[in-house]
Parts: structure tokens; sequence; C-alpha cells
């Protein structure tokens, strides 16, 4: 038996796992004194020493009782469980259970050990064992989660957790921080399968549940955190994950809240702000249960949480408000440019009608009338000749100068550059009036 053990005084008493030459020879002399006794039949104990096994205690004669040789073979089961650990599940075990030792010493209805030790006859073992008063407790430490060994430890860690709870003992899980994986520009939490099964729903978590539900009737929710939900119906189901790690030669643990998404690889989850630290020793304080939070710093995390969602909210309604001002101002800035084209368009136009009727001019001028038909048009064009007009040179002028004489006609408007009908009247008759002298 190499664990704490009960003394004279009724404390229990833990040897170190290794010891100097002189430690070992003060504790084998304590042992002669009788100092140290079986918890379970109250035997006389030895210290002993050795290579393998390092220090430890033993019954006399290496003839221990049949409670005792029930826990080595439960410890033993015990330490093949935990192979797969790193160090650091050690050191966070041993911390773990001083912590509750220490609540245990002022508070009668907390009891602690360890978990082999406490159920020997149990298949499965808690690394804690915690009873308050009536309720029962396993608490578990999890470490060296990867890829090649997720999907495994996922399974034994879901028998283990129902295993726990058929037995009537609630299970508690802790993480490794080291394996918690962010995606901050998509405020989501991907989760091993590991950290998914032992993942907890508490109180608290019901209350953010309460809280998601009103906030999320906004159907823009998700996409203020810019989080790729997985379906437009996705389940209201916060949980619970404890990170714990070493900060500052201190054991803390991370309080992170995420609400269950993806339900396939990769688990993606919605991150529920950043969380919050706690020290080791507020997360398994105890008050009728493990708080597993401190109720002041909860209550700004939802706060904070709350506060980032309305941010975010006028943020992205304020981002389509310019948004829309930006493509209306570009909307009339292309209307004021086609307003600009189109009016240079037409201006272009004119000019052209202007240099062609400019062209027609200069021909006009130029060209010789073979009919009076085309006389007729060519007037029509230059002086807009009327119906009336057109049969005064018809009957006045015409006869006397020669219906075949159109062209004569037109020589003298355009030699006169007249402008008018009028203006060719005098002309006609001038030429009529030389003509007859």
């Amino acid at each position: 038996m190499r664990e704490a053990l009960h003394v004279i005084d009724n404390e229990l008493y833990k040897l170190p796992y290794s010891a100097t030459k002189e430690e070992v020879n003060n504790f084998k002399k304590l042992a002669d004194k009788d100092i140290f006794q079986c918890p379970h039949c109250k035997a006389k104990l030895i210290v002993k020493y050795g290579d393998t096994k390092g220090i430890y205690f033993s019954h006399q004669h290496s003839e221990a009782c049949e409670e005792s040789r029930k826990i080595d073979q439960a410890e033993k089961r015990y330490r093949r469980q935990i192979e797969r650990e790193t160090s650091v599940h050690n050191t966070i075990q041993a911390i773990l259970h001083d912590e509750i030792s220490n609540q245990a010493k002022n508070n009668t209805m907390i009891k602690v050990d360890y978990g082999f030790r406490a159920k020997p006859d149990l298949k499965e073992f808690p690394d804690i064992w915690v009873k308050v008063a009536d309720r029962e407790f396993a608490l578990s430490v999890i470490t060296n989660v990867n890829s090649l060994v997720d999907n495994k430890l996922s399974n034994t860690i879901s028998k283990r957790h129902q295993y726990f709870l058929e037995q009537g003992i609630e299970p508690i899980w802790f993480v490794e921080k080291k394996e918690q994986a962010i995606e901050r520009e998509k405020n989501s939490i991907v989760l091993w399968d590991a950290e998914l099964t032992i993942a907890a729903k508490t109180n608290q978590d019901r209350e953010w549940d309460s809280l998601l539900a009103s906030l999320m009737k906004d159907t823009m929710f998700f996409k203020y955190f810019n989080y790729p939900v997985s379906t437009e119906n996705i389940a209201i189901d916060v949980l619970s994950m404890y990170y714990i790690y070493s900060n500052e030669d201190r054991i803390v643990v991370k309080v992170q809240r995420f609400l269950k998404d993806h339900l396939v690889k990769p688990y993606r989850a919605f991150l529920l702000g950043d969380g919050y630290e706690i020290p080791f020793s507020d997360a398994v304080l105890i008050k009728n249960e493990f708080l597993l939070r401190n109720p002041t710093l909860e209550a700004q995390y939802q706060n904070e949480f709350i506060q980032k969602f309305k941010q975010l909210q006028f943020d992205f309604y304020e981002q389509q408000r310019i948004e829309k001002k930006r493509q209306q101002q570009e909307e009339e800035k292309r209307q004021k440019l086609m307003q600009q084209r189109l009016e240079q368009e037409e201006q272009r136009r004119k000019i052209l009608k202007q240099i062609s009727e400019q062209k027609l001019n200069s021909n006009l001028e130029t060209m010789r009338v073979s009919s009076y038909d085309s006389l007729k048009l060519l007037l029509k064009k230059r002086i807009g000749l009327t119906q009336s007009q057109q049969m005064e040179l018809w009957t006045t002028f015409m006869p006397v100068i020669g219906y075949k004489n159109s062209d004569v006609v037109w020589d003298l408007f355009v030699k006169h550059d007249c402008k008018s009908f009028g203006e060719l009247r005098t002309v006609l008759q001038n030429f009529i009036s030389t003509r007859n002298k």
C-alpha cells in the first residue's frame, strides 16, 4: 500500500513515491514505534523501499489483509487505466485530492478518496471519488488527446461516463487545456470527439439556454458572430467544458461554454465568449455540490456576451446602412453619369446634324436642279416653302421664266443668298423686270 493511510491521531498519511536514504530510515523508525496502521484491519504497518516500487507501506511478513489486497488489485487496474495519460495527469490528480481534502477537514458532509481506494469493486475508476451528503461524484482528468486516439478514447470515456451514472455516481470531467482549439474569426470552438463526450450540462448552462432562446429570436444572430451554423433550426443546447492547466505556478480552470452544433466531424460548436479563468480551488469548491464556476465572474461573463451581441447587432445594421447609402450614392453617380452621357450623346448628335446640314447646304449651293420638283424640294429644305408660296411661284414666276428653267430660279436664290420666300420674290421680280427692258 503506497498511498494515504491512517495514523494514530486518525489523520490520513501519505508516503512520497521516492525518498532519500535518510528519509526512508526516518519513516522506518516511525513505523517501528507503531505510528502507522492499516486503515482496514488496524494492523501495524512497516515501511519498505525498493528500486521498482520506491517507498511504500506493507503489512508485517507481507501478510496483507483482504481489504488491502482488494485495494492493491484495484490500484493495479487503475494504473493500467491511466497508462495513456501524461505526467500532468498525476500532478492535477494530486492537487485535486488535496484541495477537496482541505474542504473535508472543515465539512463533515464531505468525504474524498482516490477512486480505486474508495470503490475497489468498480470495473472503471474515477481519479477522485467525492461524497457530499448523499451524493457521490466521480472526478476525472483527461490528457493526451490526439487524432490517433480520439475515436477510441471517446468510446472509452462514453462507456465510463455511462458506467459511473449506472453506479449512482455523478461524473465531472476536466481536460488538459492544450487540447482547446478555437476559430476566433468564426467564433467557434472545434472539439475532439472525446471533448464532446465529456462536455457537461449544468444548471448554469440551462440559464444560458434561456438567454440564447431570447437572443436567437433575431434570425441574424449567427451572422453577427460570423459563425457557420450547420442548420437553420439549431437546437439550443449549451454545454460546459472545464479546461485545466498551470498558470504562474498555480493550477487554473478555464470555464468554457458553447452551443452544441455540428454532430459530424469536424465537431464545431458556437463559442459563448472567451470564458473565464478561476483558481482550481474555486472550481472544486463544494456547497452541497461542486460549484464549477465563480458566480461573480459568471454574471460578468454573461453580461459581456450580451453586450457583445448588442454591439455586433448594431455594427451589422450600421454597416448595412452605410452599404445601402454607398449603393445609393453609387446609383446616383451612375444615373448622373448616364445622364451626362445622354446629354453628351445628344450634343454629339446635334453637332453631327449641324455638320450634316452644313454639308447639305454646301452641296445645295453647288448642285443644279433639273426639274421643278427638285426646285420645290430644295426651297422647302432651305426656307420652308409653303403650299401657297409654291402656288405663287408656279403661277406667277414660272410662266414668265419658263417651266423648264427651274435651275435659273435656283441659281438666283443661291446667288442672292435668300433667307425667305419674300427675298426670293423680290429677286425674281427684279430679274423679270430687268429681262423685259
